[in-house]
């Protein structure tokens, strides 16, 4: 299979073949101007104009971009070289009729709008290959921060998160960290189905992302456990929001091994530890129940 590289040779070389014939062909059948009556200024224009408009037509031809886009370009940039070929041409000799004027004015515009639409389409291309990165790079950097059952950060995200927020803690301020249990997983997963234990701990995640505010930090500790960072709120405020939280699960629907629904307490236990001058986030989730050497417990136990 011919690669990429030798197509590309190949369409220079067949191009630059064509532009010398073409011109050797228009020499001998036209007479040539006297050398007096040339512009040459206008030609040392046209002579740089060929040169830039062919470096573009072989940097096209080698573009490692998708086939469409790539035969875009290059038709496009390869008609404009001949088409400013055909003028430096015209400025050498003298054509009978207008056709050969006509092929510069036709084939340089030609290529432009080939160009633009070749272009237009590589910045689509561009786009989409932008936005596949950035979701694979957000999946990936979910998956290494977030807990993919409850879609709470995982306990690696909470301590490297929140810990220098402990360390360097505004004067006056007193981060609050609330530690959470689901006391009853257990049962319920003897009672309804080792399903009901991941639907549980689905349920509080949903929960606590309900009554999260802006600048507050949730995260699954391990197995059954849970941490709310709360870097500006009182120990009143703490207590408000696991019990609203507690009396939010109180009730909830799950369904048994039959697909029945069934309605369910959550034995939600928390505790509530506020920081200390010096303390840091290590010693403050040990006061919670959320302590950082706790091991991950298999899902829904």
């Amino acid at each position: 299979m011919i690669s990429h590289f030798s197509k590309a040779f190949t369409t220079l070389l067949l191009t630059v073949f064509f532009a010398f014939a073409w011109a050797l062909f228009l020499f001998y059948t036209f007479p040539t101007l006297r050398p007096q009556n040339v512009e040459w200024a206008q030609v040392s224009r046209d002579l740089v104009l060929c040169l830039a408009a062919f470096l573009l037509f072989a940097i096209a031809a080698y573009l490692p971009v998708r086939r469409a886009v790539a035969v875009k370009l290059t038709t496009g940039f390869g008609l404009h070289f001949l088409g400013v070929w055909q003028g430096l041409l015209n400025r050498l000799i003298q054509p009978s009729g207008g056709l050969f004027q006509a092929i510069d004015l036709v084939l340089a515009p030609l290529g432009l709008l080939i160009t633009a639409l070749g272009l237009y389409h590589l910045g689509q291309s561009y786009r989409i290959n932008r936005l596949i990165l950035g979701s694979y790079q957000k999946i990936e950097r979910d998956l290494a921060t977030v807990d993919q059952l409850t879609q709470l950060y995982n306990r690696r995200y909470f301590f490297a998160t929140c810990g220098p927020l402990v360390e360097h803690t505004p004067q006056g301020d007193q981060p609050v960290v609330v530690g959470l249990r689901v006391l009853n997983v257990t049962e319920l997963n003897h009672r309804l189905g080792l399903q009901a234990g991941d639907d549980v701990l689905v349920r509080v995640g949903k929960a606590i992302r309900r009554y999260l505010r802006h600048g507050q930090i949730a995260a699954r500790m391990g197995g059954r456990r849970f941490a709310v960072f709360m870097p500006d709120a009182s120990v009143k405020e703490a207590e408000r929001f696991a019990e609203e939280l507690s009396h939010r699960l109180n009730h909830v629907l799950l369904k048994d091994e039959h697909g029945k629904e069934v309605s369910v307490s959550l034995e939600l236990n928390y505790q509530i530890a506020a920081a200390e001058p010096g303390e840091t986030l290590e010693s403050l989730s040990q006061r919670t129940g959320s302590p950082l050497e706790e091991s991950e417990t298999p899902r829904g136990l």
